[in-house]
């Protein structure tokens, strides 16, 4: 397997995380559920073999995925394919709020959602998608992709000041911050901060700081999987209680704490499924 990963250079830095090219990822089993992790990806599949996404409940296909789609912000986990005949993907990670500079429209839109990305990029995104195909190795797609991304963004760099400051705020201390008081420093009501984290968060800033809590438990567990204190573990990640904290956790994953620790797998936020 080909695992390469690639952080672009500025001023595309400030609006994409990470780059991710993987080449032959054949785990043993064949679905895997993925976890909110308060990101939105543009995949570009570098294979002609369709993916699939599951009903979480009975693992049946709901939906057909080719090319190139947009993984929305997600409240929820999902199942998805993980193994297929042939797997090549390209995955965009968008920095938090900043996935607008390159949708054009509210990311709302997509909450929860995948969708076809070529419907939002146009035609353009094929054309991408062939020039990825073109290139030898992975630095060469890189090079491609933020090419085609810094294009992307043209005219389209600044989001709303208000939700730069509150994503800021959040993301440095998800556990701590109030949002009331966040939210009466931007000079806004609380009802057109909503919207406005809706245009260009993709949820709202309630539910992104639950995500991002519950990320920050994930990783905690991570850190520390051999002995845990779970009632300071649900203190840390700002939980009332412990029993808060194990239904917060099993609302985004399916599990309760320690039963994620028995399922996980080797990838944060993955977890193998075995129908």
């Amino acid at each position: 397997m080909i695992l390469q990963f690639h952080i672009p250079l500025l001023p595309l830095a400030s609006y994409v995380e990470l780059i991710t090219y993987y080449k032959g990822y054949n785990p043993p089993h064949t679905i895997e559920r993925l976890l909110p992790d308060g990101g939105i990806d543009l995949i570009v599949d570098l294979t002609n073999v369709p993916k699939y996404i599951y009903d979480n409940d009975t693992l049946k296909e709901i939906q057909s995925c080719k090319r190139t789609w947009i993984s929305g912000m997600r409240t929820e986990y999902i199942s998805i394919q993980a193994r297929a005949d042939e797997s090549e993907m390209m995955v965009i990670r968008f920095r938090p709020g900043m996935a607008w500079s390159f949708l054009h429209m509210p990311v709302a839109e997509i909450k929860n959602r995948v969708v076809d990305a070529e419907l939002v990029f146009g035609n353009g995104l094929l054309s991408f998608r062939e020039q990825l195909l073109e290139q030898p190795g992975p630095s060469q797609k890189f090079a491609v992709a933020e090419t085609y991304l810094l294009k992307r963004i043209k005219n389209h760099f600044e989001i709303h000041p208000a939700i730069r400051y509150c994503i800021t705020q959040i993301n440095s201390s998800p556990s701590q911050i109030s949002i009331r008081e966040i939210t009466n420093k931007t000079g806004y009501s609380n009802k057109h901060l909503i919207s406005l984290f809706g245009k260009y968060a993709g949820i709202g800033p309630k539910k992104y700081v639950s995500v991002l809590k519950f990320q920050q438990a994930v990783m905690l567990l991570e850190k520390n999987p051999g002995h845990i204190n779970w009632s300071g573990l649900a203190l840390d990640c700002g939980y009332y209680d412990q029993a808060h904290f194990i239904n917060e956790f099993k609302r985004f994953s399916g599990f309760n704490p320690s039963a994620y620790m028995e399922a996980k797998g080797d990838y944060m936020n993955y977890i193998p499924v075995y129908p």
